[in-house]
């Protein structure tokens, strides 16, 4: 059954100047991988005839004359080398492609721009490049011969070992500060260099380059979508932190501004002093109602605002001292926790008190961990302490925010009273 002429490829003319130079190329590459095995039979037989000249004389001329009268035919084999030549014409031709430089060019080479960083891009190379698929494309039969060097980001690979004997591809990774980086794939010089060129090296190197291509598109694809997914994460998660922080309750808020319209009328200058410190704390809590990030200073001065407004109203019956190492301040810390874990000591440790009580807040560095503890000497740990949202939101937003690498306790102090601690690992 014959082919439809419409699906029959249409025959090309090729270019007269590239053939030539196709044929040229071709025969130059035999005469000189001839002309190495002349001059190591040369040498060979220098050797051999220095070594009995002393016996032969002048018929050791004989020899020199007699071998080159059986080596020079050899130096002209255009029969040959045309008849491959000619071959490798009418399979480009019945195929419908036009000869061109590469198709006969030794060492090809092609650049494949990649999307992911050097580090990933070596690493997607290295898996690519020593599959099975890859030995198959090439038409090893198997896995391709492997050789690579990290440091400079280059990786050989070939049919055999070693592979930069013959028919080795070089792949090299570029990555300048700021660039895109570049994987350069070219052919390496071998002994398939004193060969006629059928192609071969140009579809290796295309070959690698189209797997390589494809690769850092899936990659790069799977990249995307975790970075979207992440992002669909963090949105969720910064939208579930908002939620938990709008629960602080208002009953805070409503107490205090009563308590101050009565010192309005009855005590002038203390309630100067209540709206200063209110004014204070609406500075540093507003802000984090809408953030999930936040200083250990700004979360310290949203404690001391909070806790001079209740020293107002609870008179002496509450002492607070703040201790804090200046570097420490600087460092990020979650909002509104420590403000929970201070309203917690005030509300279930001193108020309950029929004495006098204090609240300490300390901040230290432990090893990797910032540790802050606020300590009350009011009733201790009582039932009412688990009930309500505060501790139990504490625990959900660290778990949000850090996973394993934060915690919060909170442990009967030595004296009475309550120490609730919580430790951020800072890496």
């Amino acid at each position: 059954m014959t082919t439809p002429f419409y699906l029959k490829p249409v025959e090309v003319e090729h270019d007269r100047r590239l053939v030539r130079r196709y044929q040229w190329q071709s025969l130059l590459r035999v005469w000189a991988a001839m002309a190495v095995g002349i001059v190591m039979l040369f040498g060979f037989a220098i050797v051999l005839l220095s070594s009995i000249g002393h016996v032969m004389g002048q018929k050791s001329l004989w020899h020199w004359s007699n071998l080159f009268n059986m080596v020079w035919p050899a130096l002209v084999p255009f029969i040959a080398i045309n008849s491959v030549v000619q071959g490798r014409l009418k399979e480009l031709s019945a195929a419908g492609t036009p000869l061109t430089a590469e198709m006969f060019s030794s060492r090809p080479s092609r650049m494949v721009l990649s999307p992911l960083d050097p580090l990933t891009t070596y690493n997607v190379c290295t898996e690519t490049l020593s599959g099975l698929a890859m030995g198959m494309a090439l038409g090893y039969g198997g896995p391709a011969m492997f050789s690579y060097f990290p440091f400079n980001g280059r990786i050989l690979i070939g049919p055999r070992w070693p592979v930069w004997l013959a028919q080795c591809t070089e792949v090299v990774v570029v990555g300048e500060p700021g660039q895109q980086v570049e994987v350069r794939i070219r052919r390496r010089f071998g002994l398939d260099f004193f060969t006629v060129q059928r192609g071969g090296a140009l579809h290796a190197v295309e070959t690698v380059a189209a797997h390589l291509r494809t690769q850092f598109e899936q990659r790069d694809r799977a990249l995307r979508a975790i970075r979207r997914e992440q992002e669909l994460e963090r949105a969720a998660l910064n939208a579930k932190l908002s939620a938990l922080q709008a629960q602080v309750e208002p009953h805070f808020l409503f107490n205090t501004l009563a308590n101050l319209k009565y010192l309005i009328r009855t005590d002038a200058d203390t309630a100067q002093q209540m709206l200063d410190h209110l004014v204070g704390y609406l500075q540093n809590a507003l802000p984090d109602m809408r953030s999930v990030s936040s200083t250990l200073e700004r979360e310290l001065a949203l404690a001391r605002s909070y806790l001079s407004i209740m020293q107002i109203r609870m008179g002496q019956r509450l002492r607070f001292r703040i201790e804090a190492d200046d570097a420490l301040l600087a460092l990020p810390f979650p909002p509104a926790m420590l403000i929970s874990l201070v309203e917690n000591a005030v509300k279930h440790g001193l108020e309950r008190a029929s004495r006098p009580g204090a609240i300490t807040i300390t901040a230290k560095q432990l090893g990797d961990a910032l540790c802050v503890q606020v300590i009350d000497d009011g009733v201790g740990l009582t039932e009412q302490m688990g009930q309500g949202f505060g501790l139990a939101n504490i625990h959900e937003r660290l778990q949000l925010l850090y996973g394993d690498k934060a915690a919060l306790s909170v442990t009967a102090a030595e004296h009475g009273g309550v120490v609730a601690t919580l430790a951020i690992n800072k890496e």
